[in-house]
């Protein structure tokens, strides 16, 4: 567990370096002379999109992508403990059915996290066009709210590969459809189009929704009371012990 929050430390100094760089970077094209800016927007249609995309960035102050950061790390982390906390649930489980009740809270939770998602980035594209919020605050809180939902994606896809693994039967019982759950995996996918995805990277860069950790089975994380990978080593560690007592046995029978 210490390495895993050294990883996630480590991750975030990263993510965190990358921004202060594109800060200072902002800071120094934003000392270049007027006259050479708008030398540089006589050069074609292609470049006057550039232009108006790094306007929409460098709309964005210093404080406002660093809340985004914080956010869309904050969100990320939250995701890894939700996934961990439902692989735990599912490995102790005693049976099918008490697994499948396990999916079926979970997949309450995903289709409420799925309304409120959309209905934040209502309120957010609203506020933008009345004036209420800046450009910055309002790609800042896109940002988080891109990492939250690539969040509940990847809850969808974990409880449809735990329900997979369930019997028909007791999945029926419970009104759990596969097939629905990966309906519930693509629009979450979906919401709110390549434009939010592209917002989100330009605040906290390309990794957006990748997660902190990475895929994972489901399970109890390794190194913890129970874990078959722990008991397994133990039981070759105590083998290991045996022969070394044996070998020291047959050392002393041998002496005069």
């Amino acid at each position: 567990m210490y390495i895993r929050g050294q990883a996630i430390g480590t991750t975030a100094m990263k993510r965190l370096g990358t921004i202060l760089m594109a800060l200072v970077l902002v800071a120094a094209l934003a000392a270049i002379p007027l006259g050479a800016t708008a030398a540089l927007a006589d050069n074609g249609e292609d470049n006057s999109n550039d232009n108006a995309d790094a306007a929409e960035n460098n709309s964005v102050e210093p404080g406002e992508q660093l809340t985004g950061v914080v956010g869309v790390q904050d969100a990320e982390i939250d995701g890894e403990v939700s996934d961990r906390t439902f692989g735990i649930k599912v490995a102790n489980a005693a049976s099918d059915e008490a697994k499948a009740d396990i999916v079926g809270d979970r997949l309450d939770e995903i289709e409420q996290q799925l309304e409120a998602h959309e209905a934040e980035l209502e309120e957010l594209d609203e506020a933008r066009e009345n004036g209420t919020i800046s450009e910055g605050e309002y790609r800042a809180e896109v940002a988080k709210i891109t990492a939250e939902k690539a969040n509940t994606e990847r809850a969808a896809e974990q409880a449809g590969a735990t329900a997979g693994e369930l019997p028909e039967d007791v999945l029926e019982e419970r009104g759990i459809n596969v097939e629905a759950i990966q309906e519930l995996q693509e629009n979450a996918s979906e919401l709110g189009g390549p434009e939010t995805a592209e917002i989100a990277q330009s605040i906290a860069g390309e990794n957006v929704g990748n997660g902190v950790a990475g895929d994972f089975e489901p399970g109890p994380p390794g190194g913890i009371p129970g874990d078959d990978a722990a008991d397994a080593s133990s039981d070759d560690g105590d083998d290991d012990e045996d022969e070394d007592r044996g070998a020291g046995n047959n050392s002393a029978d041998q002496r005069p």
